[in-house]
């Protein structure tokens, strides 16, 4: 696991200590920019049934401020409607796509760019995230895209309920490796506490990820914590 996928899950469970929803989503945007390059970001709801876009909160640098004023037809903004059919990120510069666009939010917003990211169950949208005004001298590139999207994408599946009550397939130690993991500790500080070696540490953790059908460390961590295997 990267060095920065550890600080997003000691994010992450940050989060969960919170209990109401609309305050898990302000620590999940504020740790956006605390983690990327970005000065604002805006979080948006969306229904399938009614094709309809609800805005719930905005975050910058000054704080927190309520989007509920906002709320459109998603067919009137095309590129938000691809991002949420096709559940791909996009990056769009307003002077090469500011027809796309509505006007009213390009000059309310002062929109200059915008980084489009699905928020997905089981790959069915259910809102997005605008990220706009990236930090002097940074370049918005695919490398840095894809890292935005896999944060949320985390993010998200953190703050899902129980998907199921089957019952743990891991080990004791599978757990506990995965516990420390959540907790952001490394491979080797949790063969520390656990007095195994490192070897046996990433045992554990591969072990673990192979039985939930994972790619990586920290999408096994999240289907753990979604099933309250971990905590």
């Amino acid at each position: 696991m990267s060095m920065h996928e550890e600080t997003w899950m000691r994010s992450f469970h940050r989060m969960l200590e919170m209990k109401d929803p609309i305050q898990r989503c302000e620590v999940m945007m504020k740790q956006c920019l605390a983690h990327f390059p970005f000065m604002r970001a805006s979080l948006f709801t969306f229904s399938y049934f009614t094709g309809v876009g609800e805005g719930i909160l905005r975050v910058d640098r000054s704080g927190v401020f309520s989007m509920s004023a906002i709320r459109e037809d998603i067919r009137r903004i095309p590129p938000i409607q691809r991002v949420l059919l096709s559940n791909k990120p996009s990056f769009l510069v307003m002077d090469q796509h500011h027809q796309l666009f509505p006007t009213e939010y390009i000059e309310a917003y002062n929109l200059t760019s915008v980084l489009i990211i699905p928020l997905s169950i089981e790959r069915i949208a259910i809102g997005c995230v605008l990220i706009d005004e990236n930090e002097e001298g940074v370049t918005v590139h695919q490398g840095l895209i894809d890292d935005v999207m896999i944060y949320f994408q985390q993010a998200i599946a953190y703050m899902l309920p129980p998907i199921s009550q089957s019952p743990n397939p891991l080990s004791k130690r599978e757990t506990e490796v995965l516990q420390y993991a959540a907790d952001g500790y490394s491979t080797k500080e949790m063969a520390r506490l656990l007095r195994i070696s490192d070897f046996t540490a990433r045992d554990y953790i591969s072990t673990a990820i192979r039985k939930l059908q994972a790619n990586h460390r920290a999408e096994a961590v999240a289907k753990a914590l979604r099933e309250k295997w971990i905590l």
